[in-house]
This record gives C-alpha cells, structure tokens and sequence, in this order.
C-alpha cells in the first residue's frame, strides 16, 4: 500500500469515527460518553496497551484528623511516557511535523501506524483534537490538544501583563460538558510533558476514590466558614473560585490578571497549574489556580514532574527508587506533605 493510500485509509476510518462519536456527544451520553467509547476503541485498536491493573494506590490519612489525607499511586509504566509511542521515523512519502510533536495529528497518522485515532471537539472557535493518553493515570484518560502546533506557554505580552481568559475559557468549557471528571492545564515546568504543543489532561472520577485531598480541604474550608480565595492548610499556595461558569470566568480572569501585573518583574519565572471540575448536575464549576516556580519541577525525594494530580494530592511514584521507599515504609502523610511544599511559591513576595 502507498503512503497516499495509508493517508486515505487513514482519513476515511478517522471520519467514519468521529461521525458515531459524534452521535454519542449529542445524545444523552456527552462528551463523557464520547471518551469512553474512543477509549474501548483504542484499546480495541491496540494504541492503548498499558492498563491500570499494575497500579498501585495508597492512602496516607494525618494521624491526628482523619479529614486530611493525600494519596500515593504506584505507576511504573507510566515513566515510559517520556519515550513516546509508536515509531521515530516516518514511512517514505511521509514528513516530521514540529521536531515529531506526539500530538500532532501529521506525526500520529505515522508514528502509530493508523493505530490511535482521536476526536475532533469544537470550544467556541477553537478546534482541538481528543486523544487517548497511551499511559493513563487514572479511568479514562485523555489529553485535549488544540489541532494547530501552539505552545503550551502561558501568554505573557511585551508589558509585562498576562491574558489567560481564553485558556480558562476552553478549560471550563470543556469542564462544563464533562460531568464527572477533573481537567487540568499543566504550565510549562509545571508538569507538562509535552511543552511545545498546548493541550489539557482530563480523566473520569476513580470509583475508589472520587474525592481528591485538595478537593477535601477546599470543602473543609468551606464547611468552616472561612470567607476569601485562598485555600488554608494546604502545601501549596491555591486560590479558588466556585460558581457559574461565567462568574468564574470573570472572576478568575480579572484576579489572574491582577496576580501578574503585582508579578510582573518575575513573572517569566512563574508557571501553573489550573484545574477544573464541574459538578455531577453540570451546575457549577470549581477552579483552582496554584502558582509555580519553574525551577521547581521536582518535588523533593520524588523521581517524577509534579503536575496536575500531584496538586490534587495523588503523587505518582514511577521509580524502582520510589517503590523502595513506599515497600520500606518511609512514606507517610508528612512526607507526602513536605514533597508537595517543596514546590510551594508564594503568590506574592512583596
């Protein structure tokens, strides 16, 4: 078969796809229903070969208040994702796109052989593609990524100012027509495996564990009255909001803003991480903003990038080292704690 032919047995199978896929989104099942039939579709395929069957978790409650806790997942596979999938080297007739970017659609039609296909999804005029991630933390992981190569850098203009309404604007989007699921945007060193291509990571609620500790503190916060933005008695530095999508959006927005003009001399220095989830009615959305040192990609102790499910307070262990530690019984709820407040940054300095 001919790389034009491959092309065309390609398209044709991908339209075929999205056309059923798109079915099942405007029916009852949404986007939701959307991911878990590409999901059976791509394990069927064979792209996604990896399960969750080796992974390990482990919850490390405080000794004292049974309402703090964090967790631990055991993934050894999951440091393979920094290899890629798939093939290095395209087919004759076919181009390197973007240095091999792996969510570039050009680069996927021939790194996978035909074998991962993805859906097309539409933020208002925005276009992204939605791929399964071949290395899944959690039930039903997928990676969001716009359909142009655009860097996942945050956009900082030559003043100085910050302007992140349209990424906050596409991520609770998407979070609004995902009911039960977390979606996060990894900064670049914050996480973010991938820098050059932007995209977001969402993954369905685990049936063992829908509540994640940062998720508990900020219903502790709330069920205690505390009034303001800022989350206490977390590691990390978190502000949140939770309402309308459009009272978040605009709230959000102006704060953000706001944080980085009082940043703006360090403001090249500093990254995010910005998670969403909207609730199981699709009535309200919560956003949490978690400033981040781009020095400080590495929790201390821990092999792996803290990202988005570290924030949330799942750490990923990935390492022979990390299960060495976890086997010996040196992880305890503390350490967790000190690893994340490792990369703790402040939100202002002055």
């Amino acid at each position: 078969m001919t790389t034009a032919d491959t092309h065309e047995t390609y398209n044709t199978t991908w339209a075929e796809l999205n056309s059923r896929l798109r079915e099942i989104e405007v029916g009852s099942s949404g986007l939701g229903g959307v991911f878990r039939e590409l999901e059976c579709h791509q394990q069927e395929s064979g792209f996604i070969k990896l399960s969750l069957s080796s992974v390990e978790r482990h919850i490390f409650d405080h000794p004292e208040d049974p309402s703090r806790f964090f967790r631990v997942q055991y993934n050894p596979e999951r440091a393979l994702r920094f290899c890629g999938s798939g093939i290095s080297a395209p087919p004759p007739g076919s181009d390197i796109k973007h240095n091999g970017c792996f969510l570039c659609r050009d680069n996927i039609r021939w790194q996978q052989q035909g074998a991962e296909m993805g859906y097309e999804i539409h933020v208002d005029d925005n276009s992204y593609f939605a791929w399964m991630n071949p290395f899944p933390l959690l039930p039903t992981h997928v990676v969001i990524a716009t359909t142009d190569h655009t860097s996942q850098e945050w956009p900082v203009c030559e003043n100085g100012t910050l302007d992140v309404s349209k990424l906050l604007n596409d991520l609770v989007g998407l979070s609004t027509r995902m009911p039960g699921y977390l979606g996060f945007y990894n900064g670049v060193n914050a996480g973010a495996s991938i820098p050059g291509h932007l995209h977001f990571q969402f993954f369905k609620r685990p049936d063992d564990g829908p509540e994640f500790p940062l998720e508990r503190a900020a219903r502790r916060h709330r069920e205690e009255g505390r009034e303001g933005l800022f989350l206490e008695d977390y590691p990390l530095d978190v502000a949140m909001w939770t309402g309308t999508p459009e009272e978040i959006l605009a709230q959000a927005s102006g704060w953000i803003a706001d944080w980085a003009n009082r940043n703006r001399k360090r403001i090249h220095e500093l990254t995010a991480n910005i998670i969403a989830s909207c609730d199981p009615d699709g009535d309200g959305i919560t956003l949490y903003f978690v400033p981040r040192d781009r020095l400080k990609t590495q929790g201390e102790g821990l092999s792996d990038l803290i990202g988005g499910l570290e924030v949330l307070g799942e750490l990923v262990f990935s390492s022979v080292e990390d299960k060495a530690l976890l086997d010996a019984g040196k992880i305890d709820y503390f350490s967790l704690e000190m690893i994340l407040a490792s990369v703790r940054t402040p939100f202002f300095t002055d």
